[in-house]
């Protein structure tokens, strides 16, 4: 999962425990609230009838039958209490409901929140869908002059506060909702917003290769932590160009210094073929020893060629090539090799194709693969060539049916001295270069090589190149 994914998951998930905890808080936080105000109004209501108490009359005068009370006490439910348990007063919600509340056995007020049917025919009371009606009460002891007197039971109806608690319910889900959406939103972008940057430095990173590793990553801010790493990204590009470039001078160098001695070589041991004074076995030997220095003055080349990839296109001469004439022409010059094998060179396909390319380059290409076709494919083995056309591509594929490359070799076949059995390779007199110049040449024509091979089928290479481009 991406680190942008990440954040934004890790932002959203915070942002809605806090939205979450907020809109509870502040549900139960105002619910409580209510609750407490609604039972601080029964409280003075009830100590307003405590305190009119007649201890001569033993009554209540806030509760004597007067059109006054009736109505100041209608909405209320109420039922008084003496010491022996009986009823003084009832209001008159009290002849059609019963809370069911019993006496209270201390001396402190207690609180209930009681749900109850009531009759339909009761339009003074809100009710729900169900015909239910919601009451908070209190039921406390009454005292005069510290001697208790009785008790009482009070409550409210509070269906009211009931449907405006369950609608901001609704208001603080459909805020947390539209918050956790936004929140979820704005995440993403400040996520994407922080990390365009590091997109930007993988960007320019992937970007810098062999041939352009003078480049560098352009630093935005280089007191924050992504412009520090920045900076050690770029260090390590000058180090890893510093040494790329004395990996190639040693290279170059090496191959000049050996260059001149092999020639000289050469050149003495080719003047001592023509001396009759020398025995046979001699010469036979000095063509052993011209062989093996023919084959380090083609490696030498080779290695010449591989320190010139900062600007090998600058090195190839492009012009118009025939590339079905260029690839028999190396099947022609690679036929002797086949014959000595008793191997067969088969042509499934060969349209004509034109390209742009540098002809001797093309030519190094098409022979060194035929060549390790025609070395690692046993005697009287197949080998078979097509050319292929489609879109704006031409296919090139070399087909063997030798022993295979096994599947841990194939990601590293064209690193250069890279060699699969080396020691095959060492009686085939391969350097371990061949295919590394192949993906060379192949790149320098912007195109690409690839292979497949299966032990014991074979293997097959692919060479893509783009055709010029029509007006």
């Amino acid at each position: 999962m991406k680190i942008r994914v990440r954040l934004t998951l890790w932002h959203f998930s915070v942002a809605l425990i806090i939205v979450l905890f907020f809109s509870l808080g502040t549900y139960w936080g105002m619910k409580r609230l209510l609750f407490r105000t609604l039972d601080d109004e029964l409280e003075m209501t009830t100590m307003t009838i405590e305190r009119s108490y007649d201890p001569f009359f033993g009554e209540f005068d806030d509760l004597r039958l007067t059109p006054e009370n009736l109505n100041r006490y209608l909405g209320y439910y109420i039922v008084v209490y003496n010491n022996a348990g009986n009823p003084i007063f009832a209001s008159p919600m009290t002849q059609k409901i019963s809370l069911g509340i019993p006496a209270p056995k201390k001396s402190t007020t207690t609180g209930f929140t009681i749900t109850i049917n009531v009759p339909s025919n009761w339009s003074f009371l809100q009710m729900d869908q169900n015909k239910d009606v919601t009451f908070r009460a209190i039921s406390r002891p009454l005292h005069y002059q510290d001697q208790r007197i009785g008790w009482i039971t009070i409550g409210l109806p509070i269906e009211r506060i009931q449907e405006s608690m369950h609608n901001l319910l609704m208001v603080l889900l459909i805020g947390t909702v539209a918050a956790v959406v936004l929140i979820g939103i704005g995440g993403y972008f400040l996520t994407r917003q922080t990390l365009d940057p590091v997109n930007k430095i993988t960007q320019k990173a992937n970007n810098i290769s062999s041939t352009n590793l003078d480049e560098r990553i352009e630093i935005q801010k280089s007191d924050d932590e992504l412009g520090q790493l920045t900076v050690v990204l770029n260090n390590l590009l000058e180090r890893l160009q510093k040494a790329f470039h004395s990996q190639q001078q040693f290279m170059a160098d090496a191959a000049h210094e050996l260059k001149t001695p092999l020639t000289v070589l050469r050149a003495h041991w080719e003047s001592e073929l023509n001396n009759p004074d020398i025995p046979l076995e001699m010469k036979e030997k000095f063509v052993q020893d011209i062989e093996a220095i023919t084959r380090l003055n083609h490696m030498i080349n080779n290695l010449l060629l591989l320190t010139q990839t900062e600007s090998i296109q600058d090195n190839f001469v492009f012009r118009p090539v025939r590339l079905d004439e260029l690839l028999r022409t190396v099947i022609s010059d690679s036929q002797i090799l086949a014959e000595i094998k008793s191997q067969k060179i088969s042509i499934v396909e060969m349209p004509e194709a034109n390209i742009q390319g540098d002809s001797s380059r093309l030519y190094q290409l098409f022979f060194n693969l035929l060549d390790n076709a025609i070395r690692y494919t046993p005697e009287n083995g197949n080998i078979w060539l097509s050319l292929r056309l489609n879109n704006h591509w031409t296919f090139v594929e070399i087909q063997d049916n030798g022993p295979g490359i096994p599947e841990q070799d194939l990601p590293h076949i064209f690193e250069r001295f890279y060699r699969v059995q080396k020691d095959r390779s060492r009686s085939t007199g391969g350097s371990g270069l061949g295919l590394s110049i192949c993906e060379l040449i192949a790149e320098g024509h912007n195109g690409t090589i690839k292979v497949e091979s299966k032990m014991g089928e074979g293997s097959q290479f692919r060479v893509s190149l783009p055709l010029p481009e029509r007006n």
